[in-house]
């Protein structure tokens, strides 16, 4: 009996880059702060279709089984990190960041990425990606 999993085949996504400085302005216009400086200035960012994203989400969701929740284990903050560490060494996604604000549940971690010409939120927990407004998420910080 093989014991072996399949590894699901990594998705073929186009990426494309912004510089810093267009990060920054988007950002700016969604009034999302990035606190502690943690930004890189100066540096190209890389970002994909929202098909892309969507493939990526659902490749690093298989081939990383996302743990059970825990109450200050394995919360929120660690899905948001686990997710945005998976993006970047996986895809060579950086323009993906960890999202902070309010939900319907209260104060919440989650996602936040660029794709095509616009900023979407990516549930970590349940792999759910989402326009910005929608779902009730807003977002005031990331680290991007």
């Amino acid at each position: 009996m093989s014991t072996f999993k399949h590894i699901p085949s990594k998705p073929d996504i186009t990426f494309y880059e912004i510089t810093s400085h267009l990060v920054q302005a988007e950002l700016d216009d969604l009034k999302i702060a990035v606190p502690l400086g943690l930004f890189d200035a100066g540096s190209l960012y890389y970002y994909t279709t929202l098909w892309g994203i969507k493939e990526a989400v659902k490749y690093c969701r298989k081939v990383y089984p996302f743990p059970k929740y825990q109450t200050a284990m394995m919360d929120c903050d660690d899905f948001a990190i686990l997710m945005k560490g998976l993006m970047s060494a996986e895809f060579g996604i950086n323009d993906f960041g960890i999202a902070l604000g309010n939900t319907p549940m209260g104060y919440h971690a989650f996602n936040k990425a660029r794709v095509e010409d616009r900023r979407i939120f990516i549930e970590p927990q349940t792999g759910e990606i989402f326009e910005i407004g929608e779902n009730g998420y807003t977002c005031d910080k990331v680290i991007q």
